[in-house]
């Protein structure tokens, strides 16, 4: 495949390789896991980046939480029916942008590294006597680094459909923010509300894409299985799935990503984004306000702006929101990227 026939294939290749998240829970990031460029946003694609070629770029994402009032937290702790279930807290809105890099080691398999900032904004929970609700600040970090990799173990020779076997590993981040504790000394935040839980994470999973004209169909499953982080915490195994209908404007969906131009520069994306939460656990204690399912309905669109970049933007709504407890629900989520290739 020569250069000029390469370079719209990678463009379609880079997004997804840049959002997985081993954060957990409803106020935590919940990013997909791949490598698409052009079409999906968050759903993994089945396509592998071509041999020799490199990938990268920034993802962001921002999600806005439904936050309680004061009087409402303190509600809920009062009222509990015992400790456990009175440890509530509450977020207004969580930001994580994260840098990516991948490279096409042959034309079936990719690696690749993503480095996450995790930021939450306006953390509170109830004081310990339930009196009163602290603010614990803004906390923020870096998340941990994400290292994957993709091998497509199949495609068909007219290059309309593609499935590939995805393995990662999430490394520790940062685990040691502090707050001011109940008792007015410095303290360190709880674990689910780290930048990082401290465990090494593995996740397997798979990626399907089908090219029809000008429509094309991706889909993609992975699930993380969850270690023992810092303060004896596991924050839950999760499951990720995903689907998504792309639609090329103008040209076609996949076709023109395999002959020297892509003449679709805008295309639009329609998503659903799934993820399921196992509940959280510390010292072997089984958190009841822990645990999920959640499904976002996320429209977005593509722009292609010349041969080695594009940038797209999505807006997710939660249509199913199954949190065990009580947890901040997900209000809304806007995912953001910009990728190049060289």
């Amino acid at each position: 495949m020569s250069l000029s026939k390469k370079i719209p294939l990678v463009m379609y290749l880079a997004s997804a390789f840049a959002i997985y998240s081993n954060t957990a829970r409803a106020d935590h990031g919940s990013m997909g896991f791949g490598i698409g460029t052009a079409s999906p946003i968050i759903t993994q694609t089945g396509i592998t980046l071509p041999a020799g070629m490199w990938a990268s770029g920034l993802i962001a994402q921002f999600t806005g939480f439904d936050t309680p009032s004061n009087s409402r937290l303190l509600g809920l702790k009062n009222n509990a029916i015992d400790d456990a279930h009175g440890d509530v807290h509450s977020l207004k809105s969580l930001f994580i942008p994260s840098i990516f890099a991948a490279y096409g080691v042959s034309d079936n398999w990719t690696l690749g590294i993503r480095l996450p900032y995790v930021q939450r904004f306006d953390l509170r929970s109830p004081s310990e006597h339930g009196n009163e609700v602290l603010s614990q600040g803004d906390p923020g970090g870096f998340g941990g680094a994400s290292l994957f990799s993709q091998y497509r173990f199949f495609h068909t020779e007219d290059n309309l459909n593609h499935l590939s076997l995805v393995v990662a590993l999430t490394t520790p981040g940062t685990t040691n923010v502090q707050t001011v504790g109940h008792h007015g000394d410095s303290e360190s935040l709880e674990t689910h509300s780290q930048p990082s839980g401290g465990a090494w994470n593995p996740a397997a999973g798979f990626s399907f894409t089908r090219a029809m004209g000008k429509v094309s169909l991706d889909s993609s499953i992975l699930y993380t299985v969850a270690t023992n982080g810092v303060q004896h915490t596991n924050l839950g195994d999760t499951f990720d799935y995903n689907v998504a209908l792309s639609y090329a404007f103008v040209g076609m969906a996949r076709n023109n990503l395999f002959v020297g131009s892509n003449n679709s520069s805008w295309t639009g994306i329609l998503e659903l984004n799934g993820q399921w939460q196992d509940r959280q656990k510390t010292a072997g204690l089984t958190d009841p306000n822990s645990g999920s399912n959640i499904i976002y309905l996320s429209p977005g669109i593509r722009y292609s702006g010349g041969k080695n970049w594009n940038t797209a933007l999505s807006i997710g709504t939660p249509i199913v929101k199954n949190l065990n407890g009580y947890q901040t629900p997900p209000d809304y989520r806007v995912t953001y990227r910009f990728v190049f290739v060289f």
